[in-house]
């Protein structure tokens, strides 16, 4: 089978909007993934829309990213897609299938996803979708971010990328349906650190109100309760991204990553701390992540 001048192969991957299929572009003679899409995105608006989203997604670079080589569409069937890098190794969700992370992998693991995304934020690109799914691990061990399909040039409309995504990686304003910005995947990552040391999302329920419920009036447990090993310091960097107040949350991904950092590295001591495990407003989440930067 051919899209283009790529032949396809095995389905790799199905997601509720696409599929991935392992391809090879004869050409450059190398293996290639090809992500299919639905016919409906070939018409009108939404075409125009596709191929503008393509091109802004083609001009992200960074080691940490699935790089984009082509994109299309089909014309004998209608069918778009775009064609990306072929990564061997796995979605971090199948490597939690095997249990938690230790703290330094999972803080470095995440430090790699907070830089790919600063890169797409200052494109103005949000990825829309951050989740473990998309977050891929080579067989060496580096961390490619995948998927930015769902993601949204960062000026559209909130009315256009509201409820769009993973429920249980929702940022709050998400489900509000007001405007997501940088701080909005900052959030989700966050969900993603938590989930991965703990073992447990912060938000989860058995439905999608009790999920949106959480992830808008319910405060986790810090992951130092969890999981005893963990820093107290730590459970302030998570905070910082999980604050309900966009303006209270941690904004930057290269600054979480310098957070980070100094907890992936294993003979390293941690930050010490800036004051005691008691809960504080969620006003002085940011401050108390500027400080921390400040001491890493």
């Amino acid at each position: 089978m051919l899209v283009g001048r790529y032949q396809l192969f095995e389905v790799l991957g199905v997601g509720a909007t696409s599929r991935v299929v392992r391809g090879f572009d004869p050409m450059i003679g190398r293996p290639v993934a090809v992500k299919l899409f639905p016919s409906e995105i070939a018409l009108g608006e939404a075409r125009e829309r596709f191929l503008r989203e393509a091109r802004v997604i083609g001009q992200l670079s960074h080691p940490n990213i699935i790089t984009l080589h082509d994109m299309g569409i089909e014309e004998s069937s209608q069918t778009p897609y775009l064609v990306m890098e072929f990564i061997d190794g796995m979605p971090l969700n199948r490597v939690l299938e095997k249990g938690t992370l230790p703290l330094p992998r999972a803080s470095a693991w995440v430090a790699h996803a907070a830089e790919a995304l600063e890169v797409a934020h200052r494109r103005g690109v949000i990825h829309g979708d951050v989740k473990p799914a998309n977050i891929l691990i080579t067989m060496d061990g580096r961390v490619k971010l995948t998927d930015f399909g769902m993601a949204r040039v960062a000026r559209r409309e909130a009315r256009e990328s509201a409820l769009l995504g993973t429920p249980a990686y929702w940022c709050p304003e998400q489900i509000m349906g007001r405007p997501q910005d940088s701080r909005s995947d900052i959030f989700s990552l966050g969900v993603v650190l938590y989930e991965i040391i703990t073992g447990k999302r912060p938000f989860d329920s058995d439905s999608l109100q009790g999920i949106c419920n959480h992830v808008l009036s319910s405060t986790p447990n810090p992951v130092s309760q969890l999981q005893p090993s963990i820093p107290v310091t730590f459970d302030e960097i998570v905070s910082a991204c999980l604050a309900k107040n966009p303006d209270a949350r941690m904004s930057s991904g290269d600054d979480l990553a310098q957070l980070l950092y100094p907890y992936a590295r294993r003979k390293a001591a941690p930050p010490q701390p800036v004051q005691t495990r008691a809960a504080v407003s969620s006003s002085s989440l940011r401050d108390r992540a500027s400080r921390l930067l400040r001491s890493a």
